[in-house]
């Protein structure tokens, strides 16, 4: 028997015995046509762009380096085996926090997985570190050894204008609480729309698309600092501008209400920046909260929780009047009402797992000022059952 009456034979018998429904080549349903030559210029392209960022970026760096030595030793270390030793140590002591975030997490406040990660969910793809996550967190461990060296070294000297409060007596109610806020929600304001323009499409491949590889952040530090060196120096700047902005804006309010009230005693010379808005204490505080807040952003945990009162209902009760009212002005009146509620500050984990499984949502970190202003927001959404999945199907199939 030759070859094509033998396959004729075994395609009429998988007819009638129900086994393939399709008895004709040009009646089978037929794959999208992909470009392959196109698809493979389009990727030299970018593998070309993206060599050429890092070196520019690296000859940046080395040059800035070199013309600024005091950058990564502040504190003027006399030799490389101390600032080494410093180096160990800062590590050392950032693994030991990222262990003790998670013991505190699961131990102490006895926060649940995620329901993704949960038993019986649908498995998740977790990614390993390759050789450029490796390289990567390599160039951002020597940042922050620099961040906290510089980060010490300027509250030792006292801030702004040597104007930053130390003592335990100098403590108050503003350098402490409302200084924190100011930090977080400052930090925010700036880091969201920053991280929105790295998803611009013209951006995205050559900086934020490896921190993107893990579409379930599990590995708390790792998975948080597993960024591109730009991206991890943008972060930096953001938490200098919280800082820089909590210890300048109480008291720079200060000041100029003082010339609003001396409206003829005062002169445009007087409208200078102070400094001492926030304790040192302070300082320290927000640090350790930041990166406990990241390592958790990273974390198969089930993290939540809000600002009190702000948002429940009862500082607003659940049908409040003005609110319903407020939410019927077109364009602006849902977005104040978010914020008038405080559902910006309502922290989870979860918003940032969707963050990485919806790339176009939930930039901000903390709190989801920006997001709910923008039309960014996006509530988390559980894991889909096989069911489910096998409905989806079943529905694109028809």
């Amino acid at each position: 028997m030759c070859t094509s009456t033998m396959d004729t034979k075994l395609r009429s018998e998988a007819v009638s015995s129900g086994q393939n429904k399709y008895t004709d080549t040009d009646k089978r349903p037929q794959k999208p046509y992909l470009d392959t030559s196109r698809t493979s210029w389009r990727l030299r392209k970018q593998t070309s762009l993206s060599l050429l960022l890092d070196s520019a970026t690296a000859i940046f760096v080395v040059r800035f380096i070199y013309n600024n030595p005091t950058y990564l030793n502040p504190w003027k270390i006399p030799n490389t085996s101390s600032w080494m030793l410093g180096f160990v140590l800062i590590r050392f002591a950032i693994a030991f926090y990222d262990h003790l975030v998670v013991f505190l997490i699961e131990k102490l406040f006895r926060c649940h997985l995620l329901p993704t990660r949960q038993p019986g969910a649908p498995p998740v793809r977790y990614v390993k570190l390759d050789l450029r996550s490796i390289i990567y967190l390599s160039i951002n461990s020597i940042n922050e050894y620099a961040f906290v060296m510089r980060l010490t070294h300027y509250l030792w000297n006292g801030g702004y204008r040597t104007q930053l409060p130390c003592e335990l007596t100098q403590l108050t109610l503003g350098n402490t609480v409302v200084a924190i806020g100011i930090m977080f929600v400052s930090m925010d304001l700036l880091y969201a729309p920053l991280h929105h323009l790295l998803h611009l499409p013209t951006l995205y491949p050559f900086i934020h698309k490896h921190h993107h590889r893990q579409h379930f952040p599990v590995r708390g530090y790792l998975d948080a600092g597993n960024e591109h060196p730009i991206e991890h120096m943008i972060g930096v700047m953001c938490t200098w501008f919280a800082v820089c902005t909590a210890e300048m804006l109480l008291p720079s309010l200060r000041t100029l209400w003082g010339i609003a009230k001396n409206e003829g005693e005062s002169s445009w010379e007087d409208l200078n920046f102070q400094g001492g808005g926030v304790h040192a204490m302070t300082v320290f505080v927000f640090f350790q909260l930041h990166a406990a807040l990241a390592m958790m952003n990273h974390s198969p945990f089930d993290a939540q929780f809000s600002l009190p009162l702000i948002g429940s209902s009862l500082l607003f009760g659940n049908n409040n009047v003005v609110l319903r009212i407020l939410e019927r002005v077109p364009l602006i009146g849902m977005r104040l009402s978010r914020v008038l509620t405080g559902r910006w500050f309502n922290y989870s984990v979860g918003h940032h797992e969707m963050h990485h499984r919806k790339f176009n949502y939930n930039y901000s970190q903390y709190c989801m000022l920006y997001d709910l202003w923008m039309g960014t927001f996006l509530e988390y959404e559980g894991p889909i059952c096989a069911a489910e999945l096998e409905a989806k199907k079943n529905s694109k199939s028809k």
